[in-house]
């Protein structure tokens, strides 16, 4: 990712770290609220974008989460000079802005599928990321899920999305 994009996306998240802190989380109102839901699932399409780029240099297969902030430290010959692939100073996985994210790994690619694709080791098949409202209605409004395959997801009630094999499955609805 060059540096001018992840650069627009640090400061897209961090203007939408400002629209509540955990102190206003009583009561909050319905702007907040959509607020929230917006950046929840633009940090799910994120992370489907980075582990997107991940993949077109190791062979079409995916990452662990932490090879996506410091791809040197997984990629043999990366760049460093160049941008990673997640802003390594934004804390993708913390619990804030009343949502839970998680990156649900899926099955591990095997050593002949490792070797094939020319691929580092702890390479995945899949997976998914999923951003949950921590009181639904309350925090957040929509769960959402994004996975390999590129779908993003949401359950409308807040509940968990299904996850299986770093998929994301029912009771999730396909976003259009």
């Amino acid at each position: 990712m060059p540096r001018q994009s992840l650069t627009c996306v640090t400061v897209a998240l961090a203007g939408v770290a400002a629209l509540a802190s955990p102190a206003q989380e009583a009561g909050l109102d319905s702007e907040t609220l959509r607020g929230r839901d917006r950046t929840a699932l633009l940090e799910v399409r994120t992370v489907l974008v980075a582990e997107k780029q991940f993949a077109a240099r190791n062979g079409a297969l995916f990452g662990p989460f932490e090879c996506l902030t410091r791809p040197e430290t997984c990629l043999p010959g990366f760049p460093s000079d160049e941008a990673p692939f997640l802003d390594p100073t934004h804390d993708w996985l913390q619990t804030r802005l009343g949502y839970e994210r998680r990156f649900h790994p899926g099955p591990k690619a095997t050593d002949e599928e490792r070797l094939r694709a020319s691929a580092v080791a702890d390479s995945l098949k899949s997976f998914a990321f999923t951003a949950v409202p921590l009181k639904p209605g309350e925090t957040g409004l929509r769960a959402y899920c994004g996975d390999s395959s590129g779908k993003i997801c949401f359950t409308p009630d807040g509940a968990p999305p299904g996850v299986r094999d770093g998929r994301c499955a029912p009771p999730c609805r396909e976003l259009k």
